[in-house]
């Protein structure tokens, strides 16, 4: 048991070991401060939130096998934007795992589009123990294009998410890989880009059902039999995913109309794309998006003041003293990349999106010239 500190980062602050009936305890210095749980066993980490003021926590942890037969993916889906000269993509995974008697999965392996460069991953678990999102970078394998997320497939439903990046001249085709084929393939893409196949395997529909509120969007579906044969598509030309699904029902309500239930603000639950659980979004995207900006305001000042009093305290053994401007640097860019993640996404409307960006830029300006100056 390792209890991890979120106050500045990601700090381990105390461990400890459970006794015989799974009970543990554990002292926190500060227990106003929000806190991680994470309970290793056999070489899976299990992670709990404790928020402030908790004294209780309890994690279900199970037993693992390194393949699960019960492990179905129950739909993957991709959907693909283009500026003109990138491609940008979301490869959403949902995966069940049946188990029984219940056991995890430490790892989920999955093939990105050939030229496929991976940006981030993320794994959401919806099964009993827990539906928090964790940033997990996914890792190469030694085939090509096949990477794997070390991060437990729990009991019940875990949802994966993949950005990629992928250079584009006009047109381009795919022919899908599958480590475990899927229930259900969906292509979906932006307005103003055209989807064709060679095949009658794909058919068009209405909508996404992993996102519903996708508007504007082609959603191009492949299951049964046309699934038993290789899959092969072509895009061309451009189009983004809009900024905001609820931009236009905001108009409406300012206008004197109604909006449609849920419009203004998007139900998908947890306010990603659609995780698979029934936790409701706590917060407006842009509030989130204010929080992140602030905590990286926060980081970068506190970086800079500890750096500056280490300068002055420098040890003489030859200890290293961080170098503040690199972290800096690293916060800004972790930052701008989570910005361009949530407009991808759709949790952020264009406004939210340039004011947010503006403010990132004009901090990572100054850490530069500061950084210069020294």
């Amino acid at each position: 048991m390792i209890l991890l500190g979120l106050a500045q980062g990601m700090q381990e602050e105390a461990r400890t070991k459970t006794d015989a009936q799974g009970r543990f305890h554990i002292t926190m210095a500060n227990a106003s401060v929000p806190h991680l749980i994470r309970v290793r066993h056999q070489d899976v980490n299990y992670h709990e939130p404790v928020p402030p003021g908790t004294n209780s926590v309890q994690v279900t942890v199970y037993d693992a096998q390194a393949k699960v037969p019960a492990v179905q993916v129950i739909d993957q889906s991709q959907a693909l934007e283009s500026d003109g000269k990138l491609i940008r993509g979301i490869e959403v995974f949902r995966v069940r795992n049946a188990s029984s008697p219940p056991v995890t999965q430490p790892t989920f392996e999955f093939y990105v589009p050939d030229g496929a460069e991976v940006r981030l991953g993320e794994g959401v678990s919806g099964g009993a123990g827990g539906g928090m999102p964790t940033r997990s970078a996914p890792v190469p394998q030694k085939e090509k294009n096949l990477y794997a997320f070390m991060f437990p497939v729990r009991p019940g439903v875990t949802q994966f998410e993949v950005i990629f990046t992928m250079p584009y001249a006009g047109s381009l085709a795919f022919q899908p890989k599958f480590a475990i084929k899927p229930q259900k393939f969906y292509v979906v893409t932006a307005k103003g880009i055209d989807f064709s196949s060679p095949t009658d395997a794909f058919r068009s529909i209405p909508e996404w059902p992993v996102d519903p509120n996708m508007g504007g969007a082609g959603v191009h579906l492949a299951d049964g039999t046309a699934l038993e044969h290789a899959l092969s598509f072509q895009i061309a030309g451009a189009g983004l995913f809009p900024q905001d699904q609820g931009q236009e029902q905001q108009g409406a309500a300012a206008g004197g109309g109604q909006p449609q239930q849920g419009a203004a603000e998007s139900t998908r639950p947890g306010g990603g794309m659609a995780e698979p659980n029934d936790r409701p979004d706590p917060l407006h995207s842009g509030q989130w998006l204010f929080l992140g900006v602030l905590t990286l305001f926060l980081a970068a000042g506190g970086v800079y003041v500890y750096t500056s009093n280490a300068k002055e305290a420098a040890p003489a053994t030859g200890t290293k003293v961080p170098a503040g401007g690199n972290l800096i640097m690293e916060a800004m860019k972790e930052e701008i990349f989570q910005l361009e993640s949530d407009r991808l996404q759709g949790k952020i409307s264009s406004q939210e999106y340039d004011s947010a960006k503006a403010a990132i830029d004009k901090t990572l300006k100054r850490a530069v010239q500061r950084q210069a100056s020294k």
